[in-house]
């Protein structure tokens, strides 16, 4: 006779093979809910169990944080100092301009290697078995992964700019002044941005299953190729730049044209081609795990 252990995922035993049976598949004998959403929210509950219980998670948040003390505490310096010498050169754009800076060279690469980590980590040790046998539907595990991610992105995306405007505004906020109607939407914009890489990226660690792999691709989508795009002189390679996942990033979360990077367009385009990027490798993702073995 089949036994029952009780608590929430826990598992049944199966009389005849004395194999482990996922704990969904009684789920409607035992009188729990059945249907995507309530899989979904246990899924997500364990999911963030993984990634919070990572040294990893919170050292790239730590990371960000300090690394976007450390440039913004450089480039108030650096801007007081021009302001010191030349009133003038006092910009109300400089706290939105130098916080998106942070963003690009700094930021969504703590974004990067943490959706590398919490994608990929599971296919490396191989504990990916284990999360499949008890939860097969693998678009569930998928999605609670992304999601978490994508949480931890935004989280982190809003705090690097809040500390990133605290630092500045101690040495030029009495010249250039800053609002909360100037820093939220930033703060807003850059963990929205944030997001939406952690989805992008966690779609590029499921489909390739590669921590090298997807840092790679990551810093080439990011950075490497619409710089290289850029040096080429060739207008219409240029203005393809501007559909990379980096530089349409940048116009969002900087809210346009702040004197750091000019798009040849404005406005919901940018978000749009961030999402468009982030639902492809989504796509990909989901593809790729149903139909290959773990």
């Amino acid at each position: 006779m089949s036994q029952t252990a009780e608590g929430t995922g826990a598992s049944r035993t199966d009389g005849d093979r004395g194999a482990p049976v996922p704990a969904d598949s009684g789920a409607e004998a035992e009188g729990r809910p059945r249907g995507l959403w309530p899989g979904l929210l246990r899924e997500v509950a364990a999911e963030w169990v993984r990634q919070s219980s990572l040294r990893s998670t919170w050292w790239s948040l730590l990371a960000a944080l300090v690394g976007m003390v450390f440039f913004a505490a450089l480039m108030g310096y650096t801007e007081w100092t021009r302001i010191v010498e030349d009133p003038a050169e006092a910009d109300r754009l400089a706290f939105t301009r130098l916080t998106s800076q942070g963003h690009f060279y700094l930021v969504q690469f703590a974004v990067l290697v943490t959706a590398a980590l919490a994608s990929t980590g599971e296919f490396g040790n191989r504990s990916v078995i284990g999360t499949l046998v008890w939860r097969p539907h693998r678009g569930t595990v998928l999605a609670a992964r992304t999601l978490v991610t994508a949480g931890l992105a935004f989280l982190m995306g809003v705090l690097t700019t809040l500390a990133g405007t605290a630092v500045l505004a101690v040495f030029v906020g009495r010249y250039t002044g800053v609002g909360l109607s100037a820093v939220l939407p930033t703060a807003a914009g850059a963990g929205v941005c944030m997001a939406l890489f952690a989805v992008l990226f966690v779609g590029v660690g499921t489909a390739s299953r590669s921590m090298s792999g997807t840092l790679t691709l990551g810093f080439l989508l990011l950075l490497g190729l619409p710089l290289v795009m850029q040096l080429s002189q060739v207008q219409m390679i240029d203005d393809a730049a501007a559909l990379m996942p980096g530089l349409a990033g940048i116009e969002f979360y900087a809210g346009g044209d702040v004197g750091f990077y000019t798009a040849p367009h404005d406005g919901p385009v940018n978000i749009a081609v961030v999402l468009g990027w982030a639902l492809a490798a989504q796509i990909v993702a989901h593809t790729e795990l149903r139909v290959r073995d773990v």
